[in-house]
């Protein structure tokens, strides 16, 4: 049932090499995060979507430090190795300091166009919509530019549907997930989020569709175990699933930005591009990058606590990010002041030993059965 999933996340460029050439799209690499795929689609291209990898960090220290976080290290990596020779391009977005400097290394070390949505840091949906006109129309441009094809409203609106539909989906299987604790497992989850990826968006949804036909014939395992709600940038190492999944814990919700907040959005506004980009950023789950002040985030994962009947919340902290490394200890207190258990993690994606990571999880697990 997961295995299409795990050959897609197993055989990354085999996956897009092979669908590249059946779409005919180039491949436009989507660094971490937001930036709507609709976008892409729409003129023509095919988006990859790049969080990072377990690669061993070798040339990229060359020109990003230690103390930079190993998300952006390793996306530099796959291309200063020659690995990412089948993106034509790469669409970044401002989210932090570390992307924002990535961007500039792109455009001097390589020929390949790069894109920015830059995301305002303002208090009124009107500011942001006014800052974003002209960020979406040199977007757009630049889009165009790459791929030769004019984005229309048709074009738009179909994309708009597939994408829309795609995360639906995607939040069918959350709510299975919250529904049924253990039905599925951790590092099978966690793959199938991942697979999408990497897939043309009709291609991943006909998978999707058939995974949920199947999952809704299933009924949740007896007992209860441990059930958390993981919070963080990426849900990657993979691996680390695999341990849960051996010690019995049951994740039933995440914050994650390439998880929930992103499989939350609702279907891409078409109808004025300024506006529907600045829904699509700013709403609806809220995030330690964008500045939302009509959003708050204890609210949110607290109320994401008690829906889901988490025991718990464990931060899952990758090392050095630093927006997300200001928010965790308030939002770790809030939950405490509400009698909920909290841990955190520190991860780099190019870790090779999960011991540590597993002694502490599984402490936590602990500390929650008693």
């Amino acid at each position: 049932m997961f295995e299409p999933f795990h050959e897609v996340v197993t055989n990354v460029s085999k996956t897009i090499l092979e669908h590249e050439k059946k779409t005919d799209r180039p491949v436009i690499g989507v660094m971490p995060a937001y930036f709507p795929m609709e976008l892409i689609w729409a003129a023509g291209g095919y988006p990859v979507q790049l969080w990072g990898n377990n690669l061993p960090l070798e040339k990229s220290d060359a020109y990003l430090q230690a103390y930079c976080c190993s998300i952006a290290r390793s996306v530099l990596e796959l291309e200063m190795r020659g690995i990412a020779k089948m993106v034509k391009g790469y669409a970044f977005t401002s989210l932090c300091d570390t992307l924002i400097n990535l961007r500039e290394i792109y455009r001097r070390l390589f020929s390949k166009p790069t894109l920015e949505l830059s995301i305002p840091i303002t208090k009124t949906v009107e500011a942001r919509r006014t800052y974003l006109r002209s960020v979406v129309q040199n977007v757009t441009d630049g889009l165009e530019a790459i791929t030769g094809q004019k984005i229309t409203p048709d074009a738009l609106k179909e994309t708009s549907q597939l994408f829309g539909h795609v995360r639906a989906l995607q939040r069918n299987l959350y709510q299975i997930r919250r529904e049924k604790p253990g039905l599925i497992k951790n590092h099978d989850f966690y793959t199938v989020i991942k697979a999408g990826f990497f897939l043309p968006a009709a291609v991943y949804a006909q998978m999707l569709e058939k995974l949920l036909g199947n999952l809704d014939t299933l009924e949740a395992p007896n007992g209860k175990r441990p059930r958390l709600v993981l919070s963080g940038m990426v849900f990657d190492p993979l691996e680390i699933y695999q341990l849960m999944d051996e010690f019995g814990a049951d994740v039933v919700d995440d914050d994650f930005a390439n998880g929930w907040r992103t499989v939350s959005k609702k279907d891409f506004q078409v109808g004025n591009l300024s506006e529907g980009v600045t829904a699509y950023l700013f709403h609806p789950a809220p995030c330690c990058c964008i500045y939302n002040p009509d959003n708050d985030r204890h609210a949110y994962l607290l109320n994401k606590v008690k829906e889901s009947g988490a025991d718990g919340v464990l931060f899952w902290y990758m090392k050095f990010c630093e927006p997300d490394a200001f928010d965790r200890p308030q939002l770790m207190k809030r939950l405490k002041d509400e009698n909920i258990a909290t841990a955190f993690v520190d991860l780099e994606l190019s870790v090779a030993n999960f011991d540590a990571v597993k002694t502490r999880i599984s402490a936590f697990c602990e500390i929650l059965e008693g």
